[in-house]
């Protein structure tokens, strides 16, 4: 019985992973596009790649990072709620 549970938590959790990664490296290439499209616009003065490594290093400290994590926490809450309404109500 818990074998089977920690073998379901253990592909679960690589298989958040998965989603985990591919966000943070989409999110990323997102950041940086909207980046490099905001000073190939014009009005910013300076190297273009300073400027880039700038942003991304805000967005690097920012909450969207930050929140990124919700994909490993919203699951987990969800099925421990549900396990516990099935199983002590």
């Amino acid at each position: 019985m818990i074998i089977g549970w920690l073998r379901f938590a253990f592909i679960g959790y690589v298989g958040l992973t998965i989603v985990y990664v591919i966000m943070r490296i989409y999110l990323r290439s997102v950041r940086r596009e909207t980046l490099e499209k905001r000073f190939d616009a014009g009005g910013i003065e300076g190297d273009r790649a300073t400027y880039i490594e700038k942003g991304m290093a805000a967005y690097d400290r920012g909450l969207k990072k930050n929140l990124l994590w919700l994909i490993y926490i919203i699951p987990t809450v969800a099925v421990v709620v549900t396990l516990y309404i099935l199983n002590f109500q």
